[in-house]
């Protein structure tokens, strides 16, 4: 029987141009050094056929970009090509501070969405990662034309349903990574439900293998009365979408502001806690042979090295 089914598929491969995998093999992942980023990702980014194409949405100073040029510095670091299609400003000096090489970045400045799009599909064999800032700042050639008194509704629309349907043929063998920034608008007129909602229509949500939305959290204060500051912020993230990993999943993570910090601690003490890598009784945390009582005390006992056994065992546990 089993001759007879694979006599067949040979067949049908040969007459119809049909493909079968003969030999699975376990797909590569990158992990971005952001534990919570990873962690909403799927334990990270994949390297998979068909490419990964993730979507990072959000208001403004959300965090967005900063996590973007983080994944941007980690490929670096594995000696892979990055190109940032900048359509918003980019700082270079930020960019610098979260680790990225400048004289190894490759950017571009398209004049509209066409320009974008067209430029995204001719480089998507050569590179490995792209990063499109931001999507919603992009605009189409037809507006451009047009004066600023004249409708120009769902134009950006259009554009990317037109490129997402070239992108599914080009991308279908390519391992390569893109990565959107869109923001998070309001609709007009909506009384009940949520009136948020992103830019550029329906095809660049359907079209995403992850969708990610950032939210400003708790403010992170240094000092008291007249002398608070504000120093960070917590920053929350929700898979709103994943098709190559867990969905759903929500993380939250602290950035501080002078320096670009974003802080694994914490998130990775209530990781520990919650797959048991780290044991907790009362206020007495414990890992290995450290052991100390209250949050902070046990934070500051760890080490370098602490902190990423702690992370290599619950990425174990979340397998």
């Amino acid at each position: 029987m089993n001759k007879d089914l694979d006599k067949k598929l040979k067949e049908l491969e040969k007459s119809f141009g049909l493909k079968r995998t003969s030999n699975h093999k376990e797909v590569e992942k990158i992990k971005t050094g952001i534990y919570a980023f990873d962690y909403v990702l799927g334990e990270g980014i994949q390297l998979c056929e068909g490419g990964h194409k993730i979507e990072l949405s959000g208001r403004e100073s959300s965090g967005k970009t900063t996590f973007a040029l983080r994944t941007v510095a980690k490929f670096q670091e594995l000696g892979k090509v990055c190109v940032w299609v900048v359509s918003e400003r980019f700082d270079d000096n930020w960019a610098t501070k979260m680790g990225v090489d400048l004289t190894k970045l490759l950017k571009y400045y398209p004049e509209s969405v066409e320009d974008a799009t067209e430029k995204i599909l001719e480089l998507l064999h050569a590179v490995d990662l792209i990063v499109i800032d931001s999507v919603a700042s992009l605009v189409p050639e037809a507006e451009v034309e047009k004066s600023m008194f004249e409708q120009t509704r769902g134009l950006q629309a259009k554009a990317y349903s037109q490129f997402s349907r070239k992108l599914y043929q080009k991308i279908a063998h390519e391992k390569i990574t893109i990565m959107w920034i869109n923001q998070i608008r309001e609709k007009m007129g909506v009384i009940y439900g949520n009136p948020e909602t992103t830019p550029c229509g329906r095809a660049l949500k359907h079209m995403a293998d992850t969708r990610i939305e950032f939210r400003q959290g708790k403010p992170i204060d240094k000092g008291v009365g007249d002398k608070k500051e504000r120093i960070g912020i917590e920053i929350k993230l929700k898979g709103v979408k994943n098709k190559v990993g867990v969905a759903q999943r929500i993380a939250v993570v602290d950035f501080y502001f002078k320096d670009g910090t974003i802080d694994n601690k914490k998130n990775l003490l209530y990781a520990g806690i919650k797959y048991n890598v780290i044991e907790f009784s009362g206020k007495t945390y414990k890992f290995g042979k450290i052991k100390a009582v209250g949050k902070q005390n046990f934070i500051e006992k760890l080490e370098d090295k602490d902190w990423k056994s702690i992370e290599k065992e619950v990425w174990e546990r979340l397998k």
